[in-house]
């Protein structure tokens, strides 16, 4: 048999690429007129995409066979072809043994990767489902959407898990009283209503932590709520810092500051701070 010269294989090669194509060009336009639903039409032309890619390896490799010199360099070739092609896939699937071989996360565990929050409800081979919290919503509440993350993205991305340790999470409150307040019993009416709303919470998280630190080395000293004072512009600032479960952290936030208000309204000597403007006419 005779050879195919060197510029009969390149052209040969050039021809299949722009055959393959238009090819690609054509059948994705033909899919998206019959698939009219976005996500199912996405999912067929993602995969017309990966067997024309394919189908392009095979027959470049088959052109180039006899000068690579056997069957066993077109294998070769092709697997390196399918590899790269199904390059996300295979990722997505180590990422899989990563995430449970590791335990980086479980179902029901809160986690943040690549700026998305949310409670794991389902790992696959290839993702990894999350019911998504905040984004709109604040206080680590849910959306309602369900976000689908491929599972190679714990590879390029920080992972944030905020249950895998103990379910608890450091949360602070501010507000600010006027300077003429009485600072210290403003302070003293916080610190109690925080110490109200964790309750039994700090020796919960004691026990906890003990547990987790036969896989983390994690110290914490304090567990029980502290009152900081900051002087800002407008006046007195209080800095609460408590502990709480992450999933109540909005209804926690909404009862310290419900408590506070009330208590501070009897106070005749607390009054709270606001920015306020002097225009003065020279």
């Amino acid at each position: 048999m005779t050879e195919i010269p060197w510029i009969g294989k390149i052209l040969g090669s050039v021809a299949t690429v722009i055959l393959f194509y238009l090819l690609g060009v054509v059948s994705r336009r033909l899919v998206g007129k019959v698939i009219t639903d976005n996500v199912q039409r996405y999912r067929a032309q993602k995969r017309m995409s990966i067997i024309i890619a394919l189908a392009t390896i095979v027959v470049i490799a088959t052109i180039w066979a006899e000068t690579l010199g056997s069957l066993t360099t077109m294998i070769g070739l092709l697997s390196a072809g399918i590899a790269l092609a199904l390059k996300d896939p295979i990722s997505s699937v180590v990422g899989w043994f990563h995430i449970n071989g590791s335990k980086l996360f479980r179902i029901g565990d809160r986690i943040e990767i690549g700026g998305t929050k949310g409670d794991v409800i389902d790992i696959s081979m290839l993702t990894t489902s999350l019911i998504e919290i905040e984004n709109w919503v604040d206080g680590e509440q849910s959306t309602g959407r369900i976000v689908i993350i491929p599972n190679n993205r714990v590879f390029v991305h920080n992972l944030f898990n905020y249950t895998t340790a103990f379910p608890y999470i450091w949360t602070e409150l501010k507000f600010t009283i006027t300077f003429e307040s009485n600072w210290k019993k403003a302070a003293d009416i916080f610190e109690q209503v925080l110490n109200e709303t964790v309750g039994e919470l700090p020796r919960e998280v004691e026990r906890s932590l003990r547990e987790a630190q036969g896989r983390f080395l994690i110290h914490y000293r304090n567990f029980d709520p502290i009152v900081y004072i900051k002087i800002v512009g407008s006046g007195v600032q209080l800095i609460g810092r408590f502990l709480i479960d992450v999933r109540r952290r909005r209804m926690a936030e909404s009862s310290v500051f419900a408590k506070v208000l009330a208590k501070i309204d009897e106070q005749p000597d607390v009054n709270l701070a606001y920015t306020t403007y002097r225009i003065v006419n020279k």
